[in-house]
């Protein structure tokens, strides 16, 4: 049984991890392939608003100082406890998000630092997309949670740079102005050419 596969589709705000890792899923589906995906912003949607409140914060922040100190790895922590279930069950999952953090500390490279089975193959792919591109694509989405975003836009964009993995030509990037079928096909590529870990080779 191949081993199963976790999918990082990361990039910053806007650049459209979701609408991608949903033509993904369809996808995979019309050739009867199934994925779980865990969107840490779903897995934590109905505690997050109120745990904010609770401490007399904006109920939709999800960028200030107090978020990414209290609950930011709060979010990311539970999503990769559900996906570490569906991966040892067999199942693939698809993980969109920033996973800034980890990327950094090169946690997202080593399946047993991110508390995933061992054998999982894990896959990265960064979307890139203009400030200005981005930006618009977040008004137009008009989510509340992005409020603090467009608040203070100057400031944000000044924080936000590429991971020194995606500098480095670790993980590769896709122009996220691209079709949608240059970007699925990209991504079939990647799914063709990734393979376990080396140190845990798959049974034959």
């Amino acid at each position: 049984m191949p081993a199963p596969c976790a999918l990082f589709i990361l990039g910053h705000a806007g650049t459209g991890k979701s609408v991608l890792t949903t033509r993904f899923i369809r996808q995979q589906l019309q050739r009867q392939h199934t994925w779980c995906v865990l969107d840490k912003d779903t897995v934590g949607e109905y505690w997050t608003g109120p745990f904010l409140q609770a401490c007399g914060q904006d109920p939709n922040d999800r960028d200030s100082p107090f978020f990414k100190e209290k609950i930011r790895d709060l979010q990311y922590k539970s999503t990769l406890l559900i996906g570490k279930e569906q991966l040892e069950l067999g199942l693939n999952v698809v993980f969109p998000g920033p996973w800034s953090r980890e990327l950094a500390s090169g946690a997202l490279f080593s399946a047993v630092v991110l508390g995933l089975p061992a054998n999982t193959r894990l896959i990265h792919v960064w979307l890139d997309l203009p400030h200005e591109i981005r930006k618009e694509r977040i008004i137009k989405r008009a989510d509340p949670r992005d409020q603090w975003k467009l608040e203070h836009w100057g400031d944000y964009i000044q924080s936000l740079k590429k991971p020194p993995a995606v500098e480095e030509g670790k993980i590769p990037v896709l122009d996220a102005s691209s079709s949608p079928e240059a970007l699925l096909a990209a991504l079939q590529e990647l799914l063709e050419t990734a393979t376990i870990p080396p140190e845990h080779p798959e049974s034959a």
